[in-house]
This record gives C-alpha cells, structure tokens and sequence, in this order.
C-alpha cells in the first residue's frame, strides 16, 4: 500500500514515483503485487522504471498480472526487477520469462526462490539473445552441477556483466564447465560470485575435484581482460588448488594485465593466502596531482 501512496501522492505534486517496493516480513502486513499492478493500470501510470519484492508471498495471479503489465508496450521500460525470497513457482517463472525478450530489463534478481535446474533452463530460452540484460542474480535458487552448463550457454547469447551464482551446488564439474566456456569465447564477464557452492572434495555429483577445478579457472585468469572480481569464499578449495590460482594471478601480473580481485577461502596456506590478497589489490592509477605553481618574485 505504500507504493501505491507514494504513487498518487507524485501525482499531486507532479512528481514521478519510479521505483515500489514490497517489503514483506514477521513485522509487516502482507502486501499484494496485483494490488499495485492494478493501480498503475487503472491511472495508466507510465513512469515505472524499477520493482523490488522482498520477502513477501507472490502467487502465480500475481505473476500472470505482472507479465500482463510488462508486455503492455506503454509499460515496457522497466529496467530492474528484484523478486527475492517470493515463492516463485516454476509456471511463475516461466511464465515471467516470456517477457524477457521484449522488455528493457537491465537487472534481474531472483534470489532465494527454489526453481533449481529447470528454472534456470526457462531462463536460458527467454534471456537467448537478449541484448539489455546486464546483471543476473540467482544466489541461493537449489542450482546444481546441470546449471553450470546452462548458465555457460546463456552467457554466451546474452551481453551479462554481473552475474551471481552463490549458494548453490555447482560443485566442481559445473563450475569447470561454466569456466571451460569463459576461456574459448570472448564473453565481457566483469564479476562473477560463486562463493558457498560446493567447489571442494566432498560433492558427489562431480567426477572432478578442487584442483582439476582450479587449473581451468586458472586458464581464464591468465587470458580474460573483462574480469574484475571473482568471488570463490566458503569453497574448501585445498592448498593444491589455492596454489593453482595463485599462479594464475602471477601469471597476469608477469604478462602486465590488469589486477583480478579473486576472493577465496582463509582455510588455506597463510602464505598462499596472503599472496592471492596482495596480487588482488588494484593499482592505483592516475596522473599525479600537480603542485601550485608559485608565483614569480
């Protein structure tokens, strides 16, 4: 209800609301997507560019409304959606997606709904192609080793930057195939957070382990100029595969590209450690200011 608040009260003032948000939890009443939805319609309402939903039930209504809304040509410049910790259902997903393609969506956040591989394979068929996407978020959504695959594809016919893939179940095979594909082709990845996902000794659905793993992401490290930061926290990766990643850093440092920042676990060699931390600072770059010039006597 706050939104809707918030949009006729622009109105009065001739104010254009462009971001709502539904916020829902232990202390807050629930709150209703169709609601908000129906009240845009209903003033035709043209100057919404964002949508965040956070912990707050959204049924499959809710969803079909939304879709509705997004495909209306008048209501097409949408560029951030955040549905996270919503219940979406695999149909509501699917359904969703079908939007993708003709919309401007510039982020997308999905975090902490449960639509595991076959979400992701909905994703894929309806993101293909997409040129306005930049960041995908999908933390914590019961992603296992099939996604690697999938996510791989879907970076290669898409122009994603930012992509978030932490608490899943990649576990090594589908983080080596995800990486395998980042070294053959020339895709534009700047960030790419997989920490908390399995990449270790212990998954049993992978016939690779931590080392073998490390040795492709190392390939990458040594060839990409998109790359910037690489998050692979809460991995018990081992001191053989730390190591592994380490060179791959001294290696961009030897051929003078610029500094990855690559965040991994402390459960590992201090020394190997602290050295990953100190190739991962950025250099300061610039030109130095100049002094005063002082005035002629």
């Amino acid at each position: 209800s706050s939104g809707i608040n918030a949009e006729y009260g622009g109105i009065e003032q001739n104010k254009f609301v462009s971001k709502f948000i539904l916020s829902g939890g232990p202390s807050n009443k629930p709150v209703s997507l169709s609601c908000l939805i129906k009240a845009l319609r209903a003033v035709c309402y043209m100057k919404i560019r964002e949508i965040y939903c956070w912990r707050t039930e959204i049924t499959d209504t809710d969803i079909i409304d939304m879709a509705l809304f997004l495909e209306t040509p008048c209501w097409r410049n949408v560029s951030t959606l955040e549905l996270i910790d919503t219940g979406l259902s695999d149909f509501a997903l699917g359904r969703l997606s079908r939007t993708f393609p003709v919309g401007r969506l510039k982020k997308l956040v999905l975090d902490y709904n449960k639509f595991g591989d076959e979400g992701m394979a909905n994703l894929l068929v309806c993101l293909s192609g997409n040129t306005q996407l930049v960041h995908l978020s999908v933390n914590y959504c019961n992603l296992t080793v099939p996604s690697g695959a999938l996510i791989a594809e879907l970076l290669t016919k898409s122009t994603i930057s930012l992509l978030e893939v932490a608490g899943n179940s990649l576990q090594c095979d589908g983080v080596a195939h995800l990486v395998d594909v980042l070294c053959t082709q020339d895709i534009p990845l700047k960030s790419i957070l997989l920490s908390d996902n399995g990449i270790d000794s212990h998954g049993k659905g992978s016939q690779r382990g931590p080392f073998m793993t490390a040795k492709v992401i190392r390939r990458w490290l040594t060839c990409t100029q998109y790359l910037q930061l690489c998050d692979l926290r809460d991995n018990d990766i081992g001191d053989l595969a730390a190591r592994e990643l380490m060179d791959g850093l001294t290696d961009r440092a030897t051929a003078g590209l610029a500094n990855i920042q690559l965040l991994v676990t402390c459960r590992i060699d201090e020394n190997i450690y602290k050295t990953i931390q100190s190739l991962g600072k950025k250099t300061k770059g610039g030109k130095k200011k100049k002094g005063k010039k002082r005035k002629k006597k």
